[in-house]
């Protein structure tokens, strides 16, 4: 599938404004064709995103792959309701906002901080590259064949020009072709998709993630009442229960109280919450 020629070339694809608009790019010919598109499903995302992923799959050629490591929000649940011994960072912990219990051996301050974040490499990055290896028809682990590269198309427009990273296993080169060669911005990519008379994505993010900034989180609760109201289910039936390792309370949000008496109607200053290449897309 993928020779000397040519990297074999696939997206990360989260079905958020970027990536989507880079999937319609690769579709129109103004960037380099994709052999396909790879949306890795944690069953966690919000309605709209999967709306946009059956749009996309009913209306670009270029090969859309779904893949899942499970479901991310009852796994999480089931390891907070169970009774087992687990170690500490789980898998698919996501980065939760902790406040500290008192510590009765160390004199330490009561402050906050967030877990160890697994779940953007077990329920995004590994079932992705798991679906890429199946592509190449090559094992499920060890090295590649000889001649295969992989060219991994990540949906970072020239505002996120400081998140761009080097990809950790050899066989994978990261590319960025919104920053070079298109060098589009989010509004760019706005303007583009109006243009060619496409809707406008919105952001791709699990329901429940704690990255979520103080507009988004108002968003939910003000248009989108059954997702809050599962958000907030989520957060209580995990207060209910106690995560391995963690000594403390789990939050959804960085005011450390329960999602429902956040100060979420708060402006907050800067740029949009920095998700990993995985899940802002």
């Amino acid at each position: 599938m993928a020779g000397e020629s040519r990297p074999f070339r696939v997206l990360s694809l989260g079905a958020g404004l970027d990536s989507t608009t880079l999937l319609l790019l690769s579709e129109h010919g103004e960037v380099p064709r994709l052999d396909a598109a790879i949306f890795a499903d944690t069953m966690a995302e919000p309605a709209y995103v999967y709306e946009t992923l059956e749009w996309l799959m009913a209306t670009v050629r270029i090969p859309i792959y779904r893949v899942s490591a499970g479901n991310l929000e009852a796994d999480i649940l089931a390891v907070a309701a169970s009774q087992e011994k687990l170690t500490a960072g789980f898998r698919g912990q996501p980065p939760f906002y902790v406040q500290n219990a008192p510590n009765l051996d160390y004199a330490t301050a009561d402050s906050g901080g967030t877990l160890w974040r697994k779940c953007t490499k077990d329920y995004k990055i590994a079932p992705i590259r798991g679906k890429i290896r199946e592509l190449l028809g090559a094992q499920s682990t060890g090295r590649l064949p000889k001649g295969l590269h992989v060219e991994q198309w990540i949906g970072f427009t020239m505002d996120d020009l400081g998140r761009t990273f080097c990809s950790d296993v050899q066989w994978i080169t990261n590319v960025f072709p919104l920053i070079l060669p298109k060098r589009m911005r989010r509004r760019d990519c706005e303007r583009w998709l109006v243009k060619h008379g496409y809707p406008v994505p919105q952001k791709s993010s699990c329901v429940f993630c704690p990255y979520h900034r103080n507009s988004y989180w108002r968003d939910m609760r003000d248009n989108r009442p059954a997702e809050w109201h599962r958000a907030v289910e989520f957060e209580r039936q995990l207060h209910a229960g106690h995560l391995p390792g963690v000594r403390g309370t789990p939050y959804l949000h960085k005011s450390l109280v329960p999602l429902p008496m956040a100060p979420i109607d708060a402006v907050e200053s800067g740029n949009e919450e920095l998700f990993c290449y995985a899940c802002n897309t």
